[in-house]
């Protein structure tokens, strides 16, 4: 599940051009650097995984079940499947 959610913050917040140009700084910089200082503050870094427990909490007690959290696993690998079917269209078009 760690690993899902790795993926999940590359695919939302990965800057596209950063990333096509192979600079995994610029785009961990692009993602998280909230005030657009060019760092990133511990706080800044936790922001995303804040909001990802927001997610998995559906029904915000402030703790993630087990059933929260494969209910949220499945939606991101149904979402990721949409993309990469997305992508796959597209470069099939641009053929």
């Amino acid at each position: 599940m760690k690993t899902l959610f790795a993926a999940l913050f590359l695919l939302a917040g990965s800057s596209a051009h950063a990333a096509a140009e192979g600079n995994s700084g610029a785009a961990f910089i692009h993602h998280f650097d909230a005030d657009k200082d060019g760092k990133v503050s511990l706080d800044e870094f936790r922001a995303p995984g804040d909001q990802s427990f927001k997610t998995i909490d559906a029904d915000g007690d402030g703790f993630a079940t087990a059933e929260e959290a494969a209910a949220f696993e499945q939606k991101m690998r149904e979402m990721m499947l949409k993309r990469k079917q997305s992508v796959s269209k597209s470069r099939k078009d641009d053929s």
